[in-house]
């Protein structure tokens, strides 16, 4: 065989390596949102207790083999006022004595209660089976590559309210944290939000991050908002900030 053969079939070898070891890069939904789970607290999640200060509200969640409970406590002008969301049900307080509330306003106050802790322990729970999970196409961000990935929720809505109906994560392909997320909602007009991560730390082994969250007047839609963000299109909105994280890892029952 002469040196062009020789050089001909390594080139061939080579190619064939690299392209073995990318088809093993490729990661399903599933497997992307397993990873991310992990990183960012994995089996920590499944029985513990965290608590958190967002707004002037203080938060509590308590998660214990499927089962949780989530609190918010906060001053308000008919005294102190504390939020319970469980797997049965929930219930508002004052200064200890539960009111009985309305239908709307019983919707209203469970959905900000269950939100505000959604948001903060993500990606917990992203990877329950009742969550729908689709890859869409890979992204870059700011020069860094990321899976793109879309959440929608079955009929019982796996705990989430119906207001949000598109959620999309960002994952980063190499360390695999939640880096950016987008999601729509309904209510008050209805509109999307972009949030970037910031201020990362771990607390107990579990990582919580701050975000800078977007908006944008255009009709556009939460896929396809990481363009918007890297053209510049988006409106910086609020910061969301947690204070005051502490976790306790609970042995399992």
């Amino acid at each position: 065989m002469n040196k062009n053969g020789i050089y001909y079939f390594l080139a061939l070898a080579i190619l064939s390596i690299y392209s073995c070891g990318h088809e093993k890069e490729e990661l399903t939904a599933d497997e992307v949102i397993e990873r991310a789970v992990k990183q960012h607290g994995g089996e920590r999640y499944d029985n513990m207790e965290v608590q958190f200060d967002f707004r002037n509200r203080h938060y509590r969640a308590k998660i214990s083999n499927g089962e949780y409970v989530y609190e918010r406590t906060f001053k308000s002008e008919s005294g102190w006022v504390t939020d319970v969301w469980s797997n049965k049900k929930f219930k508002r307080m004052i200064d200890e004595k539960e009111i009985q509330l309305n239908r709307e306003d019983l919707e209203t106050y469970r959905s900000s209660t269950n939100s505000v802790i959604y948001f903060a322990l993500l990606p917990f729970d992203l990877d329950d089976p009742v969550v729908n999970r689709q890859l869409m196409r890979s992204v870059e961000i700011n020069n860094e590559p990321y899976y793109k990935v879309e959440i929608t929720y079955g009929e019982r809505g796996g705990g989430k309210e119906d207001f949000e109906s598109a959620y999309v994560y960002w994952i980063h392909k190499e360390n695999f944290t939640m880096d950016y997320l987008a999601y729509s909602f309904n209510i008050n007009g209805g509109g999307v939000r972009f949030r970037e991560a910031y201020n990362p730390r771990e607390v107990e082994g579990i990582r919580f991050q701050d975000y800078r969250n977007y908006t944008i007047d255009e009709d556009y839609p939460a896929q396809e908002l990481d363009y918007a963000f890297s053209t510049g299109k988006l409106k910086l909105v609020s910061d969301i900030k947690l204070e005051n994280i502490k976790v306790n890892l609970a042995q399992p029952d």
